[in-house]
């Protein structure tokens, strides 16, 4: 089979036609459907085989010369146009040079008949069963209902099946392992799903459950909805988070994204109490009343715009983030008049705007601005106080003697009373600013 160059090679072409772009001056963005209408057809029509079934030396070298052909017609297609600034797009380059480059590989099909020996079809079959089932709680717990990508993550999950499939195989087969991963990636990017690893992380999925609560208020805050039975289905949407949340994995998210979660799952516990509140229909005519809207447009007007000309896009998101939670105090601010009957409207908008800031990747707002003013600062010693003596009556046993149910029940209603007691505390202030006392209540709260 005619063997393609070396991948060092292909970086030199690439590199090349950097450099042409550079001295051509600025080119166009590259338009994406002219890409995908070059690649698309190419890579439908591949018929390697990632399932343990035989790759003959025909299907492999019919898919190399394809991948070879395909990767050249895009090379080409690169030096009228930059891809620099579209990641997506540079994604899917880069994985169909990763597939080719391993279809090509000159020791592919030794490698290949290793895997088809190896390869246990038993743990391919039962490993699809148990994605297609799995998705199918998700799917009744109504965590698909917002992605609607059930097919998708179906497929994309199975595919990974075939690499769990071959976990067993020597060392001697990792190329052939490797170009099953570039296959199965490749094929996803082209059917518009994402790769398996991608699907790993159901962070988007958290996200959805607790936006169903947001959709329909957030376009209209800091007015809310009005009418009892208008609030009621927001009721029953906070309601069924818990159920939409309960059976969704993130234990291979990132941290950084394990830690958003955290914050916005300990921030939504006050949602169900605020929304389902039975005073809120009546605040709510009251608060919507009561805004003052002209206050409002003259506060969010004044804050502060800086050159929108950013460095980078982190240092765009902390502009956002500012901007939005100066607008929240702006909406309290306007509210300051209102009398206490528009109090529970007041703390549903606060929590409602928090858990949007939260969704949206910022901090929870810094402090709770509200009529009565900025909060104090929450009192360590006092925190201390009312939590250190019932953690310290604590009799759960980590020595591996016997945590009886009486253990268990004693326990758990004491932490459950406590974090109670401290929740009611925190009303009366924040703890945004202390990472000491935030880390405590963190800890409470897991151990609870």
């Amino acid at each position: 089979m005619d063997r393609l160059t070396s991948s060092r090679a292909t970086a030199s072409v690439l590199l090349f036609i950097l450099l042409v772009k550079q001295g051509a001056g600025v080119q166009p963005e590259c338009d994406f459907q002219e890409f995908y209408k070059l690649y698309s057809p190419v890579v439908g029509n591949l018929i390697f085989r990632v399932t343990g079934q035989l790759n003959s030396p025909h299907i492999l070298e019919r898919d190399c010369n394809a991948l070879k052909n395909v990767t050249q017609r895009v090379e080409t297609f690169l030096e009228g146009c930059t891809a620099d600034n579209n990641e997506d797009l540079k994604k899917r380059i880069r994985a169909l040079q990763l597939a080719r480059d391993s279809l090509c590989g000159s020791e592919l099909e030794e490698d290949l008949n290793l895997w088809q020996d190896c390869f246990n079809a038993n743990v391919f079959a039962e490993c699809k069963k148990n994605v297609e089932e799995r998705l199918r709680k998700l799917e009744q717990d109504g965590a698909l209902e917002a992605a609607g990508d059930f097919v998708c993550r179906n497929v994309s999950l199975g595919f990974q099946c075939a690499l769990q499939a071959g976990a067993g195989c020597p060392e001697k087969a990792e190329r052939a392992r490797k170009a099953v991963e570039n296959y199965i990636n490749l094929l996803m990017d082209v059917k518009m799903c994402r790769r398996p690893t991608e699907y790993a992380c159901e962070g988007d999925l958290f996200d959805h459950c607790y936006w169903t609560v947001m959709s329909g208020t957030a376009g209209r805050l800091p007015l809310l909805p009005s009418g009892a039975d208008t609030l009621s289905k927001y009721c029953k949407a906070a309601k069924s988070v818990p159920t939409c949340t309960r059976n969704l994995q993130i234990e291979q998210c990132p941290e950084e994204k394990k830690e958003i979660l955290g914050t916005i799952k300990d921030g939504f516990r006050s949602i169900p109490d605020s929304i389902c509140n039975e005073e809120l229909p009546a605040s709510v005519e009251e608060w919507n009343k009561c805004l003052n809207q002209e206050a409002l447009r003259k506060c969010v007007s004044e804050i502060p715009r800086p050159n929108l000309k950013f460095d980078c896009q982190a240092d765009m998101h902390v502009h956002f983030c500012r901007e939005r939670e100066e607008t929240l105090k702006c909406e309290l601010a306007a509210g300051s008049d209102c009398p206490a009957s528009a109090s529970a409207a007041e703390k549903a908008l606060y929590d409602l705007r928090a858990i949007e800031l939260g969704l949206l990747g910022c901090p929870r707002p810094s402090s709770q601005t509200t009529g009565a003013g900025v909060q104090p600062e929450c009192d360590f010693q006092e925190f201390y106080k009312l939590y250190s003596p019932v953690v310290g009556n604590l009799i759960f046993r980590v020595t591996g003697q016997l945590n009886s149910p009486h253990i268990l029940e004693r326990d758990c209603d004491a932490l459950k009373n406590v974090t109670q007691r401290v929740e009611t505390f925190l009303e009366g202030c924040t703890a945004d600013n202390n990472e000491d006392l935030k880390k405590r209540i963190r800890a409470l709260q897991l151990a609870r």
